[in-house]
């Protein structure tokens, strides 16, 4: 592979598009290999000992011949106009979940960006001068410094699936933005059209599909007991595993975001439109009515009547307070009023009144604003990145006088504090925490190591009910 020094120089940029990748054997597909733009991006400096750029380049001639040899006629169904190539150098394992799903959000976002703007087309050109274009764009997150994750396949397998169960299980939590988005819609502030925004989380791995030699033998006699094997069957199966094993384990992320489609409306069932209040008969009421209700008319004089009957009444009300209390009251109707108590005050103060184990010296507190669970998970994962890199790394010091491990400038006890998540409904909080902690079994390193507990107004045990959503991070190590 050769590189221009042009293109180094570009290369070594934050986020640079270049030319696909092609091999020389295959020169006759350039023509087509050019539409394909790539962009690389690194999540932060790489390690002395990475070879990032090459790192991305492997993967993309391996996703460049796979989909290659997958080729049927002039054209590849399976390429993209546009794919993006990141590579994580963490070795964290909770950095990179949270990177994960800082990347998931990200790509929620552009999703909901790609709506805004196609709407914003359509009111400035009309429905007949624009179409509304599907935005569908690929990522993939390439994982090579973690070595719990690049020898074993069936944990980094637990992970994604453990993060793509609780995206899924995020659409059953009562978050704070779903709720101002229906009060949107009731009140008629909401926009006209939704648009469908999907984010899809899939993976790759170099041992994909490998069995143990226990799967290996139940195999085998699987096959002996069915007699026949089906040749093409089998090479398809083959096949579909190979096209998974990459070089380095990845994620691969695509969002896709499209209109949604227009359904002829129902025929009307009730009456069209009802009657006014001149074509209402009182006399058509409960049977039970007296004969005074026949003779009261409702005109215009008598709702003349009503409104200097009730306007009247604030007029005395007003009369009746004194001059300075209207100068007063004037004023105050004004003057806006703001408070100097934020919500983390009102966290901490909560748990340094109900909380036994909390102590200022081995405690500390985090606070966020954020309504969406994608950027929840983002936050809780980086927090917990920050434990895993004073206890995992080298913040463990050893005690001369007995021997045991100490870790110095170590907060092992950490509130998160989300005054604007999940406030409306403590099981969802529930939920979202257990979810994360799913998360955290499934990873070897700190699966025992890591404890949540969560704080909630409408908690059921007295002793949670927090004044704010909080949830705490132990550090059992």
């Amino acid at each position: 592979m050769r590189f221009s020094t042009t293109s180094l120089l570009f290369l070594f940029s934050s986020n640079v598009a270049v030319d696909a990748f092609v091999p020389k054997s295959r020169s006759a597909l350039a023509p087509a290999s050019k539409l394909t733009r790539l962009y690389y991006d690194i999540q932060r400096d790489p390690q002395p000992n990475d070879n990032v750029w090459s790192i991305l380049s492997n993967t993309e001639k391996w996703i460049s011949n796979t989909l290659n040899e997958a080729q049927t006629g002039k054209t590849n169904p399976l390429s993209r106009k546009e794919v993006s190539y990141v590579c994580e150098t963490s070795k964290d394992p909770a950095m990179i979940l949270a990177n994960i799903f800082r990347r998931v959000k990200e790509a929620r976002q552009l999703g909901e960006s790609h709506a805004q703007d196609q709407e914003e087309l359509i009111e400035e050109h009309g429905e007949d001068k624009h179409n509304r274009i599907t935005l569908r764009q690929t990522q993939i997150l390439v994982i090579p410094s973690n070595e719990e994750l690049t020898q074993s396949c069936p944990v980094f397998d637990a992970v994604i699936d453990a993060v793509n169960q609780a995206r899924q299980a995020a659409r059953d939590l009562v978050t704070n933005h779903s709720l101002e988005s229906l009060d949107e819609k009731l009140y008629g502030d909401a926009e006209e059209r939704d648009w469908v925004v999907s984010v899809s989380c899939a993976h790759l791995h170099p041992k994909f599909g490998e069995l143990s030699p226990e799967q290996q033998l139940k195999q085998l006699q699987e096959q002996e007991e069915q007699g026949e094997v089906d040749v093409n069957l089998e090479m398809y199966k083959k096949q579909r595993v190979l096209a998974r094993r990459s070089p380095y384990p990845s994620v691969v992320i695509e969002v896709r975001s499209m209109a949604p489609p227009e359904y002829t409306p129902a025929r009307p069932t009730g009456p069209v439109s009802q009657k006014s209040i001149d074509e209402i008969d009182i006399s058509e009421g409960e049977s039970g009515s007296t004969g005074e209700a026949e003779n009261v008319k409702i005109d215009a004089d008598f709702v003349n009547q009503l409104e200097a009957l009730f306007s009247k009444s604030s007029l005395e009300s007003r009369s009746s307070s004194s001059s300075d209390g209207e100068f007063y009251e004037s004023i105050g109707s004004h003057i806006e009023t703001f408070s100097s108590v934020t919500p983390l005050m009102v966290a901490q103060n909560w748990i340094d009144q109900h909380d036994p184990l909390f102590d200022v010296t081995k405690c500390s507190f985090t606070v966020s604003d954020t309504t969406h669970v994608d950027e929840a998970y983002e936050f809780l994962f980086t927090n917990l990145g920050m434990q895993t890199s004073q206890f995992l790394g080298s913040g463990s010091a050893t005690n001369n006088q007995n021997g045991q491990n100490t870790t110095k400038d170590a907060q092992k006890r950490q509130y998160m504090v989300l005054p604007h998540f999940l406030s409306n409904s403590a099981t969802s909080l529930e939920k979202f925490t257990k979810q994360a902690e799913q998360i955290i079994r499934v990873i070897p390193s700190i699966s025992s190591k890591v404890e949540l507990t969560f704080f909630h107004p409408e908690d059921v045990n007295e002793n949670k009910r927090c004044p704010i959503p909080v949830i705490m991070l132990q550090w059992k190590a």
